[in-house]
């Protein structure tokens, strides 16, 4: 938010206002990266706080507050600018993904836990595929952009086969499999649908599809 305040600010001409929110969007990657970002695993981990604690209380930060939980959100701040222009951090995150276990066949899993319920593997939904890839494809390493569009192609490719077999696109899709919806959760998977929409749309835009590059599941 703060680097597109500084943006449009810098648009009309007015420096001053733009400075201000660019020195706010290094105080919040400071502060992001000192709570959650967990140089070993080269991933931003979710942060414990006692519920007997108070937000309002000045908290020690601890490393074992961080938690061990396998989430795709782990790696969705690589799509902030702040992080992907970050030559270290990119290859870091590239690296811990590549070993991570989420990228299916089919695109990426929500995490890595059988749970029957929608947000839990194999599910994968769309605006997680959009957030890795976009983060990955705007840093300056080649390789993770080679990455991104290999996962770009290979959520189209899912989202193609299966609207050819459905007559309709979806809101999240099995992982696993190339075609398959996803499934679990409280209520009836739902068709439409303007993320999963959207984004193919927007992968299509930006990587268009290899001529030489069959689509359909082998």
């Amino acid at each position: 938010m703060e680097l597109d305040i500084a943006s449009m600010a810098q648009i009309v001409g007015d420096n001053r206002t733009a400075e201000s929110f660019l020195k706010a969007a290094q105080a919040r990657k400071q502060a992001i990266n000192s709570v959650f970002w967990n140089k070993e695993k080269g991933q931003w981990l979710d942060y414990w706080i006692s519920n007997r604690t108070s937000s309002q209380e000045c908290q020690r930060w601890k490393g074992s507050n961080q938690s061990n939980n396998a989430f795709t959100s782990n790696f969705v701040p690589i799509w902030i600018d702040l992080f992907n222009s970050n030559t270290c951090i990119v290859e870091k995150v590239k690296k811990s993904f590549q070993s991570s276990g989420f990228l299916g066949a089919a695109g990426i899993a929500t995490s890595l836990t059988r749970s029957r319920e929608q947000w839990d593997f194999p599910n994968g939904w769309a605006p997680l595929q959009h957030m890795i890839v976009e983060g990955l494809a705007k840093s300056g390493l080649q390789e993770a952009k080679s990455m991104a569009q290999d996962i770009a192609m290979r959520w189209i490719n899912t989202n193609y086969v299966a609207y050819k077999e459905t007559g309709a696109m979806h809101e999240k899709y099995d992982v696993e499999k190339c075609g398959d919806i996803g499934g679990g959760g409280e209520y009836i998977p739902q068709t439409g649908f303007g993320w999963s929409n959207g984004v193919v749309l927007a992968f299509l835009e930006e990587f268009g599809w290899p001529e030489d590059l069959k689509i359909g599941c082998n």
